[in-house]
């Protein structure tokens, strides 16, 4: 029964909101009907397309083709050219001037043929005792043009004495080391080496000076270059030959290449120390030929 008159209560309060909700105002009504005028105006408006400026495409300059340089006609040279002679003068000095090879005293002299060498005398040179050293034999002929084939490989040129020297290469001297190495045991001398102690010997090399003093008594021969101190490789013992000159050198040119031949008694003396190997050749009495 509750239900029934709370839904009556109900009904009557929505009739009464009804009854007394006031009319709408004519102002909203005016303003309705504002809109409505105002949207029409905007729709009947014509409506104006926006002006676009016309593209204008740029001009096209026509590429510039360069027109192809033809080369120059070809100069006719004459093949034969005119000799032109020197002064007399000048040929007579030069057929009065002995032809030299600045290397020929530091290069190899071919190895004897088997011909050559069957046509020699073999013969057995003295050979001086080398202190810490094993005399390893070798084989030695002379020739019929007096130049010595050792080993059948190598060829030494000259005598011996002061007035015609032994000749000898760097290479020669370096092939001690396939015999002679104490540090690893190995103290024996080839006799085609060893033979040399005490003979004159001549050889061209790269000259080394005490960098300080004004004069010098000592240098160093080298098969390579080096000044002392910057410039080259140090040598070993096998290619450097420590040198004892007779006259004292003055004037040679500082932390520069210096290069000549060397004339001496060689010595075949081995410093070591602790079996390692600090030099091996040695020249006494020696002196500089420059003029190479």
């Amino acid at each position: 029964m509750k239900i029934v008159w709370i839904i009556v209560t109900l009904l009557l309060l929505a009739g009464l909101i009804v009854v007394f909700q006031p009319p709408a105002s004519s102002e909203r009504q005016v303003s309705a009907e504002q809109f409505e005028a105002q949207a029409a105006s905007v729709f009947e408006t014509p409506v104006v397309a926006p002006v676009v400026a016309p593209v204008v495409a740029p001009e096209i300059t026509p590429a510039i083709i360069p027109t192809p340089v033809q080369p120059p006609a070809a100069i006719n040279v004459p093949t034969v050219l005119p000799v032109i002679e020197p002064p007399s003068v000048i040929v007579d000095l030069a057929a009065k001037l002995p032809a030299q090879d600045p290397d020929a005293s530091a290069a190899e002299p071919p190895a004897a043929t088997a011909t050559m060498i069957s046509a020699g005398t073999e013969f057995t040179p003295d050979i001086p005792s080398i202190a810490q050293a094993e005399i390893l034999p070798s084989k030695v002929i002379r020739l019929t043009d007096g130049s010595i084939s050792v080993d059948d490989a190598w060829t030494i040129r000259g005598e011996g004495t002061r007035e015609a020297p032994y000749e000898v290469s760097w290479e020669f001297l370096a092939s001690a080391q396939e015999t002679y190495t104490p540090r690893l045991g190995e103290k024996k001398i080839p006799a085609r080496i060893a033979f040399l102690s005490g003979k004159h010997v001549r050889i061209a090399g790269y000259l080394a000076f005490p960098l300080v003093a004004p004069t010098a008594s000592e240098c160093l021969v080298m098969l390579n270059q080096w000044d002392g101190c910057c410039i080259g490789v140090p040598p070993s013992p096998y290619d450097a030959i420590e040198v004892k000159l007779e006259k004292e050198r003055k004037g040679w040119r500082r932390h520069s290449i210096n290069f000549g031949a060397i004339d001496g008694v060689f010595k075949v003396e081995p410093y070591l120390i602790e079996n390692w190997l600090v030099g091996l050749y040695l020249f006494e009495a020696a002196s500089i030929d420059e003029e190479l």
